[in-house]
């Protein structure tokens, strides 16, 4: 069934209703915008189906609001309504979960903007848009977010996060739980976690994370990384660009193109540049495990506190004339005897501890003291 945008169809598990909606000038386009509300329980799931942009902001009371607006270019009212076109609004309800369906049905050329007024009463939203951004400003609970295309932007979110989008930018402002997020190309940023982070870009973008309060997990295909503070360990990939993580309980980074510079409190690190340098600041009273730097072409500088006990290994398989250069005179080098033969240096600083494993194919290795 199809009807103009003018009289949007109503449809319940129990009523049908039609709403009339007048098609308006506004400048150079025709709009047609219909909305209602209705009825939700407490601590109830909302999910709303719908395609184009979708923007969820917090409403008072116990009423779930929303409107549709569409706007499109047209010669004449008759064509706008045309191509306009119509849709369905559906409400149902089941084990605690009400599911509204918004699905406009008009041409390519039309900008569908779908706002959703929802309770605090709400413990979680879902939206799944196949055409469009999401927009979630403030929200107590969690969200469940997926677009076919667009930006996804949050604001301040009570609860966990889960995410994706199939083209499109991934920001988060705030979150009180953890975040899960994938997008297929698009650069990807969060602020603050109140949990673990895992994000995901699959073709290519950046990720940057300010603060996270347990693991943070990044892959990029194509991008720079980059960590701020993380209350556990990080594991970060990516195919090209830099990685960057300021203060986290342990680390394992691998760029297959880019510098990896990294500051450890504790755990282990095990790090990896196939081009590129590698920079690992050791904190002063890091309580840091066995771990590992392996460089393909690129420097390892390790800058190591005078205070931290520490046992060192380090090899380089540079040709020719290959260098270890350190602060620390704990450190014996073992020149190489033989043309391409490696040279190693190895040590127990501070009567040693946990052991740190450096190995570089062409490149130099340096021990500084903080």
């Amino acid at each position: 069934m199809k009807l103009p945008i003018a009289s949007l169809l109503m449809a319940t598990a129990v009523v049908v209703t039609a709403q009339e909606a007048p098609v308006t000038r506004e400048g150079a386009y025709w709009v047609g915008s219909v909305g209602d509300s209705f009825g939700i329980a407490a601590q109830a799931r909302l999910q709303v189906n719908t395609r184009g942009n979708v923007t969820v902001r917090r409403e008072a009371g116990d009423q779930v609001t929303y409107r549709v607006r569409q706007r499109v270019r047209a010669a004449n009212e008759e064509q706008a309504r045309a191509l306009l076109g119509g849709g369905v609004k559906q409400v149902s309800s089941a084990r605690g979960r009400v599911v509204l369906e918004l699905q406009p049905i008009s041409a390519g050329m039309v900008k569908t903007d779908i706002e959703i007024g929802v309770p605090a009463q709400v413990s979680m939203v879902i939206v799944q848009t196949d055409l469009g951004g999401i927009n979630v400003a403030d929200f107590d609970g969690a969200v469940q977010l997926r677009t076919g295309g667009g930006d996804i932007q949050l604001g301040k979110i009570g609860g966990t996060v889960q995410c994706f989008s199939g083209a499109g930018e991934v920001i988060i402002e705030r979150a009180g739980g953890a975040i899960n997020c994938t997008t297929a190309g698009g650069n990807m940023a969060v602020r603050d976690a109140g949990g673990s982070v895992a994000l995901s870009n699959q073709m290519g973008g950046n990720i940057r994370v300010d603060k996270a309060a347990g693991d943070v997990r990044a892959h990029s295909a194509q991008g720079m990384i980059e960590v701020g503070q993380a209350g556990g360990a990080v594991f970060a990939d990516t195919q090209g660009g830099f990685i960057q993580v300021g203060s986290a309980r342990g680390v394992q980074a691998e760029s297959m193109a880019g510098t990896v510079r990294v500051k450890n409190d504790s755990g282990p690190m095990n790090l990896a540049a196939m081009a590129g340098n590698i920079l690992a600041e050791l904190l002063s009273g890091a309580r840091m495990q066995d771990s590992s730097l392996v460089a393909g072409t690129g420097d390892i500088t390790v800058l190591i506190p005078s205070n931290l006990a520490v046992s060192v290994m380090a090899r380089n398989s540079t040709g020719g004339t290959p260098r270890i250069v350190s602060d620390f005179p704990e450190i014996r080098m073992t020149p190489s005897k033989f043309f391409q033969a490696p040279m190693v240096g190895q040590g127990s600083i501070n009567g040693g501890g946990p052991v740190l494993n450096l190995n570089v194919s062409s490149g130099v290795i340096y021990l500084r003291r903080k």
